[in-house]
């Protein structure tokens, strides 16, 4: 809190005055084209950096970076599944060529619900997820400007996603300015 001094004649008094923090918003483009959003936190010290949405037919998943008390840790994927039917349980991420990525289950949802009289009953869900990338594997997995990732589940399903490295190099340019 602030506390702001109040003169009335010769009379003065203290007034607290409650102080505000909040996130604020913000689209920086990095020096390769690509538009970072940045949500500032400057009382936490606080500043989150995300590129663009990359989409496939279930699957979404943003290039993002924290970065608190000054420290910029290296960017890392943050996403989820969206899909009817019966649970798949994705647990797992691999590079391509087989090595095992960081694949962090953040959570899951159960969307709407829908039935009829000629169906089973279905719901939307959805499997959140954050995969870890660090410097090195960055460097390795690098190919023709993107990672390749397949997102994999205990039922089989599995599906690939393609980072492009300039979504990368954007979100660690804006990030260490």
């Amino acid at each position: 809190m602030k506390f702001m001094w109040i003169m009335n004649f010769s009379l003065a008094w203290a007034v607290a005055i409650p102080v505000q923090a909040q996130s604020v918003k913000s689209v920086i483009t990095a020096s390769n084209g690509v538009e970072v959003t940045v949500y500032s936190d400057e009382f936490a010290n606080r500043y989150e950096y995300t590129a663009p949405l990359i989409k496939t037919d279930d699957v979404n998943v943003l290039v993002g970076n924290v970065k608190k008390s000054g420290v910029t840790p290296a960017p890392h994927l943050t996403g989820f599944v969206i899909y009817s039917g019966e649970w798949r349980r994705y647990n797992s991420a691999l590079f391509k060529g087989g090595d095992k990525a960081n694949f962090i289950e953040t959570g899951k949802d159960v969307g709407r619900c829908y039935s009829s009289r000629y169906s089973r009953p279905s719901c939307t869900l959805t499997e959140n997820f954050r995969i870890e990338l660090s410097p090195a594997e960055i460097k390795k997995h690098s190919q023709y400007g993107k990672i390749a990732l397949q997102i994999r589940a205990l039922d089989s399903s599995a599906t690939i996603i393609e980072v492009p490295m300039t979504y990368i190099d954007a979100v660690n340019e804006v990030a260490n300015r």
